[in-house]
């Protein structure tokens, strides 16, 4: 919270005339209010304030005088007059341009146009360093007439070979292997890039690799027979686990009438009636077994 303000007490009853009057003799001497006297009238202050200035103009010198403008004070970039003659047998230098504001141009709209046409300038230079040619303009309109190839000097020539000596170096290493162009290179990826996913279908389909060729006119009596090696199985019946319950469970079986096949894989809900009641009590008389059957052996075993 911020700090608490104090505001103004009002005690008391007080008379709202005289409040008026206090107010209005305090706004007398602000408000435009006619003059009280016709024949006195105050100066403005504007003229006081004028009057002020002169007089202070009058007993001081050191005042500050507006400089005027010159009129040719244009800004001028890049003049080549004191410039030396170059060399007669020397490559032709790159005219520099010469930059002149504009009478209605400001000095911000002058340099951004001199940055501009400076980089324009130096890509120009590099481009034809590059290519070792001269880009020719006109010299009124400033517009691309052509393109001039310039003559390759010897000590050109050979910094050339210099920086490429190790070429034939490469060609004996190679023995006279085909150097594949662009083309040719593009083409073998293709048929490499084809044949991995040929490769990866016939993964997928493995047994279509495994094919037998059958000659014209032949038979097969018989389908082909497996030879492989297994262990001796050993003629013992297998004989079911010594459980708890098998005692009792061995009871003579009864033939049962033939009756419909009923499905018990599902839920015991969904079956009929009738079955689900034969479950119950089969259920019922196991868990009954076996409850006498520990208890009988818990009472053999404290005996």
């Amino acid at each position: 919270m911020g700090r608490k303000i104090p505001a103004k007490k009002h005690r008391g009853v007080k008379d709202p005339e005289k409040q008026r009057a206090k107010r209005l003799a305090g706004l007398e001497s602000r408000t435009n209010d006619p003059p009280k006297n016709v024949d006195e009238q105050a100066i403005p202050k504007s003229l006081e304030h004028m009057i002020r200035l002169k007089e202070a103009a009058k007993h001081s010198d050191n005042l500050k005088k507006k400089r005027k403008k010159k009129k040719n004070s244009l800004i001028c970039v890049g003049s080549q007059d004191n410039k030396a003659n170059p060399h007669p047998n020397a490559r032709p230098e790159k005219v520099v341009p010469v930059f002149q504001q504009k009478p209605e141009e400001s000095k911000r709209q002058f340099w951004h146009r001199v940055n501009k046409e400076t980089h324009a300038f130096l890509k120009e230079t590099t481009f034809e360093q590059k290519y070792g040619v001269q880009v020719e303009r006109d010299p009124e309109t400033g517009l691309i007439q052509g393109l001039t190839k310039c003559k390759v000097d010897k000590d050109d020539i050979e910094g050339l070979r210099a920086k490429h000596k190790n070429i034939s170096k490469k060609k004996v290493t190679t023995e006279g292997a085909k150097v594949l162009t662009k083309k040719e290179k593009r083409k073998l990826q293709l048929r490499l890039k084809r044949e991995k996913t040929r490769r990866g279908k016939d993964d997928d389909n493995e047994f279509q690799r495994f094919q037998d060729k059958v000659a014209f006119g032949e038979v097969a009596h018989a389908p082909p027979v497996l030879k492989f090696k297994t262990k001796a199985i050993i003629g013992e019946e297998r004989k079911p686990k010594n459980l708890l319950l098998n005692s009792l469970l061995e009871v003579p079986k009864k033939i049962a009438p033939a009756s419909k096949a009923i499905d018990r894989s599902g839920k015991r809900k969904k079956l009929p009636i009738a079955e689900r009641r034969k479950l119950e009590r089969q259920q019922h008389e196991i868990i009954t077994a076996y409850r006498q059957f520990k208890s009988q052996r818990l009472a053999d075993i404290n005996n």
